[in-house]
Protein backbone atom coordinates (compact mmCIF):
# COMPACT_ATOMS: atom_id res chain seq x y z
CA UNK A 1 0.00 0.00 0.00
CA UNK A 2 1.51 3.26 -1.17
CA UNK A 3 1.23 6.48 1.09
CA UNK A 4 -0.69 9.58 -0.04
CA UNK A 5 0.10 12.88 2.13
CA UNK A 6 -2.84 15.26 3.07
CA UNK A 7 -2.28 18.98 3.60
CA UNK A 8 -5.16 21.53 4.39
CA UNK A 9 -4.16 24.82 2.62
CA UNK A 10 -7.34 26.92 3.61
CA UNK A 11 -8.81 30.15 2.43
CA UNK A 12 -6.71 31.64 0.04
CA UNK A 13 -6.79 33.92 -3.09
CA UNK A 14 -6.61 32.41 -6.64
CA UNK A 15 -3.59 33.58 -8.16
CA UNK A 16 -2.19 31.84 -4.70
CA UNK A 17 -4.34 28.41 -5.11
CA UNK A 18 -3.13 28.22 -8.88
CA UNK A 19 0.42 29.11 -8.15
CA UNK A 20 0.26 26.20 -5.64
CA UNK A 21 -1.14 23.66 -7.41
CA UNK A 22 1.30 23.96 -10.77
CA UNK A 23 4.39 23.92 -8.01
CA UNK A 24 2.95 20.91 -6.64
CA UNK A 25 3.28 19.53 -9.91
CA UNK A 26 6.25 20.56 -11.07
CA UNK A 27 8.09 18.89 -7.85
CA UNK A 28 6.01 15.93 -7.41
CA UNK A 29 7.24 15.36 -11.25
CA UNK A 30 10.66 15.58 -10.37
CA UNK A 31 9.96 13.39 -7.43
CA UNK A 32 10.96 16.02 -4.79
CA UNK A 33 7.34 15.70 -2.97
CA UNK A 34 5.19 12.64 -1.96
CA UNK A 35 2.08 12.13 -3.46
CA UNK A 36 -0.16 14.53 -2.26
CA UNK A 37 -3.87 14.72 -1.42
CA UNK A 38 -5.10 18.58 -0.87
CA UNK A 39 -7.71 20.74 0.54
CA UNK A 40 -7.95 24.33 0.24
CA UNK A 41 -11.19 26.95 -0.44
CA UNK A 42 -10.93 29.81 -2.75
CA UNK A 43 -12.20 33.47 -2.18
CA UNK A 44 -14.97 34.60 -4.56
CA UNK A 45 -13.58 33.77 -8.19
CA UNK A 46 -14.34 32.39 -11.71
CA UNK A 47 -11.48 29.50 -12.76
CA UNK A 48 -11.59 28.96 -16.20
CA UNK A 49 -10.01 25.87 -17.40
CA UNK A 50 -6.42 25.55 -18.85
CA UNK A 51 -7.19 26.02 -22.65
CA UNK A 52 -10.88 28.00 -22.03
CA UNK A 53 -12.15 31.18 -23.29
CA UNK A 54 -14.11 33.35 -20.59
CA UNK A 55 -17.35 33.13 -23.17
CA UNK A 56 -19.41 31.17 -20.41
CA UNK A 57 -18.50 33.92 -17.59
CA UNK A 58 -20.73 36.81 -17.15
CA UNK A 59 -17.85 39.19 -17.02
CA UNK A 60 -19.85 42.77 -15.86
CA UNK A 61 -21.60 41.07 -12.92
CA UNK A 62 -18.52 39.37 -12.19
CA UNK A 63 -16.62 43.20 -12.42
CA UNK A 64 -19.56 44.74 -10.09
CA UNK A 65 -19.28 41.74 -7.46
CA UNK A 66 -15.12 41.87 -7.01
CA UNK A 67 -15.66 38.31 -8.36
CA UNK A 68 -12.30 37.58 -10.07
CA UNK A 69 -10.95 35.99 -12.75
CA UNK A 70 -8.38 33.39 -12.58
CA UNK A 71 -7.53 30.02 -14.78
CA UNK A 72 -6.07 26.63 -13.22
CA UNK A 73 -3.80 24.01 -14.95
CA UNK A 74 -6.42 21.08 -15.39
CA UNK A 75 -9.21 21.27 -18.27
CA UNK A 76 -12.89 21.38 -18.34
CA UNK A 77 -15.23 24.29 -18.32
CA UNK A 78 -15.54 27.53 -15.80
CA UNK A 79 -16.67 26.87 -12.22
CA UNK A 80 -17.70 29.38 -9.95
CA UNK A 81 -15.82 28.84 -6.52
CA UNK A 82 -15.65 30.72 -2.99
CA UNK A 83 -15.24 29.99 0.93
CA UNK A 84 -18.44 27.78 0.55
CA UNK A 85 -16.96 25.39 -1.95
CA UNK A 86 -14.48 23.01 -0.78
CA UNK A 87 -12.17 21.80 -3.06
CA UNK A 88 -9.54 18.71 -2.99
CA UNK A 89 -7.35 18.06 -5.57
CA UNK A 90 -5.02 14.74 -5.84
CA UNK A 91 -0.81 15.49 -7.23
CA UNK A 92 0.00 12.06 -7.68
CA UNK A 93 1.71 9.53 -9.63
CA UNK A 94 -0.82 8.37 -12.29
CA UNK A 95 0.03 5.19 -12.55
CA UNK A 96 -1.51 4.58 -9.08
CA UNK A 97 -4.76 5.53 -10.28
CA UNK A 98 -5.46 3.81 -13.58
CA UNK A 99 -4.83 4.11 -17.39
CA UNK A 100 -6.44 7.22 -18.11
CA UNK A 101 -8.46 10.23 -17.00
CA UNK A 102 -11.44 8.44 -17.30
CA UNK A 103 -10.16 5.68 -14.87
CA UNK A 104 -8.91 8.19 -12.72
CA UNK A 105 -12.04 10.30 -12.85
CA UNK A 106 -14.28 6.72 -11.92
CA UNK A 107 -11.78 5.87 -9.28
CA UNK A 108 -11.49 9.10 -7.33
CA UNK A 109 -14.94 10.41 -8.00
CA UNK A 110 -16.79 7.54 -6.74
CA UNK A 111 -14.71 7.69 -3.09
CA UNK A 112 -15.67 11.55 -2.71
CA UNK A 113 -19.41 10.38 -3.51
CA UNK A 114 -18.92 7.73 -1.07
CA UNK A 115 -17.93 10.21 1.37
CA UNK A 116 -20.90 12.66 0.61
CA UNK A 117 -23.40 9.35 1.29
CA UNK A 118 -21.78 9.44 4.61
CA UNK A 119 -23.87 12.49 5.45
CA UNK A 120 -27.03 11.09 4.22
CA UNK A 121 -27.36 12.58 1.02
CA UNK A 122 -27.41 9.81 -1.79
CA UNK A 123 -24.28 10.83 -3.81
CA UNK A 124 -22.95 8.71 -6.52
CA UNK A 125 -20.51 9.22 -9.25
CA UNK A 126 -21.93 10.49 -12.70
CA UNK A 127 -19.65 9.93 -15.59
CA UNK A 128 -18.08 11.55 -17.01
CA UNK A 129 -16.59 13.88 -14.27
CA UNK A 130 -19.85 14.84 -11.66
CA UNK A 131 -20.83 13.92 -8.13
CA UNK A 132 -24.80 13.96 -7.74
CA UNK A 133 -27.02 13.79 -5.58
CA UNK A 134 -31.22 13.03 -6.92
CA UNK A 135 -30.09 13.84 -10.44
CA UNK A 136 -28.61 17.62 -9.25
CA UNK A 137 -24.93 18.08 -9.40
CA UNK A 138 -23.24 18.56 -6.00
CA UNK A 139 -19.46 18.41 -7.65
CA UNK A 140 -17.65 17.92 -10.09
CA UNK A 141 -14.03 17.63 -11.34
CA UNK A 142 -11.58 17.99 -13.87
CA UNK A 143 -7.77 16.25 -14.20
CA UNK A 144 -4.36 16.44 -16.46
CA UNK A 145 -1.61 14.60 -17.19
CA UNK A 146 1.71 15.78 -17.06
CA UNK A 147 4.18 13.13 -18.02
CA UNK A 148 3.90 10.46 -15.18
CA UNK A 149 1.99 13.09 -12.82
CA UNK A 150 -1.28 13.19 -12.16
CA UNK A 151 -3.54 16.22 -11.15
CA UNK A 152 -7.06 16.02 -10.80
CA UNK A 153 -8.74 18.06 -8.32
CA UNK A 154 -12.64 18.85 -7.70
CA UNK A 155 -15.74 20.28 -5.61
CA UNK A 156 -18.43 19.64 -3.07
CA UNK A 157 -20.76 22.44 -3.09
CA UNK A 158 -21.46 22.87 0.85
CA UNK A 159 -22.74 26.49 1.63
CA UNK A 160 -22.80 28.72 -1.27
CA UNK A 161 -25.55 30.92 -3.36
CA UNK A 162 -26.35 28.98 -6.01
CA UNK A 163 -28.41 31.99 -7.70
CA UNK A 164 -24.93 33.45 -7.71
CA UNK A 165 -23.53 31.27 -9.24
CA UNK A 166 -26.35 31.09 -12.61
CA UNK A 167 -25.65 34.91 -12.30
CA UNK A 168 -22.32 34.72 -13.32
CA UNK A 169 -21.82 31.86 -15.28
CA UNK A 170 -24.08 31.22 -18.38
CA UNK A 171 -23.06 27.02 -18.86
CA UNK A 172 -26.58 25.05 -19.64
CA UNK A 173 -25.92 23.10 -16.70
CA UNK A 174 -26.23 26.02 -13.63
CA UNK A 175 -29.52 25.26 -12.74
CA UNK A 176 -29.00 21.82 -12.02
CA UNK A 177 -26.93 22.25 -8.85
CA UNK A 178 -27.47 21.55 -5.63
CA UNK A 179 -25.18 21.61 -2.33
CA UNK A 180 -25.56 20.31 1.28
CA UNK A 181 -27.08 23.62 2.29
CA UNK A 182 -29.93 23.46 -0.17
CA UNK A 183 -30.72 20.05 1.17
CA UNK A 184 -30.90 21.30 4.97
CA UNK A 185 -26.93 20.42 6.40
CA UNK A 186 -23.85 21.96 6.40
CA UNK A 187 -21.14 19.91 7.42
CA UNK A 188 -18.55 20.64 9.66
CA UNK A 189 -15.22 21.66 6.95
CA UNK A 190 -12.72 19.11 9.05
CA UNK A 191 -15.52 16.38 9.38
CA UNK A 192 -16.18 16.92 5.45
CA UNK A 193 -12.45 16.84 4.52
CA UNK A 194 -11.47 13.68 6.91
CA UNK A 195 -14.54 11.93 4.87
CA UNK A 196 -13.30 12.21 1.60
CA UNK A 197 -9.49 11.70 2.93
CA UNK A 198 -10.62 8.21 4.58
CA UNK A 199 -12.88 7.51 1.46
CA UNK A 200 -9.98 8.22 -0.74
CA UNK A 201 -7.82 6.06 1.17
CA UNK A 202 -10.16 3.02 0.89
CA UNK A 203 -10.89 3.49 -2.61
CA UNK A 204 -7.59 3.82 -4.40
CA UNK A 205 -5.77 1.94 -1.26
CA UNK A 206 -3.57 4.09 -0.22
CA UNK A 207 -2.00 4.91 3.36
CA UNK A 208 -2.99 8.50 4.79
CA UNK A 209 0.05 10.68 6.82
CA UNK A 210 -0.99 14.62 7.67
CA UNK A 211 1.51 17.32 6.65
CA UNK A 212 2.25 21.20 5.74
CA UNK A 213 3.61 22.50 3.17
CA UNK A 214 7.56 21.79 2.99
CA UNK A 215 9.95 25.70 2.26
CA UNK A 216 10.37 24.67 -1.13
CA UNK A 217 6.74 24.17 -2.27
CA UNK A 218 5.80 27.83 -0.63
CA UNK A 219 8.86 29.29 -2.18
CA UNK A 220 8.25 27.70 -5.55
CA UNK A 221 4.33 28.81 -5.18
CA UNK A 222 5.23 31.96 -4.11
CA UNK A 223 7.68 32.74 -6.91
CA UNK A 224 4.56 31.76 -9.42
CA UNK A 225 1.87 33.80 -7.45
CA UNK A 226 4.39 36.58 -7.95
CA UNK A 227 4.55 35.88 -11.58
CA UNK A 228 0.53 35.88 -11.24
CA UNK A 229 1.46 32.21 -13.40
CA UNK A 230 -2.17 30.86 -14.92
CA UNK A 231 -4.05 34.39 -13.56
CA UNK A 232 -5.85 36.39 -16.59
CA UNK A 233 -4.32 39.80 -16.48
CA UNK A 234 -7.02 41.62 -18.74
CA UNK A 235 -10.71 40.77 -18.56
CA UNK A 236 -11.59 39.05 -21.67
CA UNK A 237 -14.17 40.39 -24.06
CA UNK A 238 -17.19 38.30 -23.39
Amino acid sequence: MSALRVIDTGLQPPEWNTALTSALATLRAADKIPDTLRFQRFTACVLLGRTQDAHEVQLDICRQKGIALARRLTGGGAVYMDAGILSWQLVADRRKFGANLAAAAEMICTAVAAAVANFGLPAKFSPPNAIEVDGRKIGGAAGSFEGTTLVYEGTVLVNCDLGLIAEVLTAAQVHRLTSFAAHGFVPPLAELQRAIAVSISNHCDVSLFPDGLSPPERALAIARSAAKLRRVEEWEPA
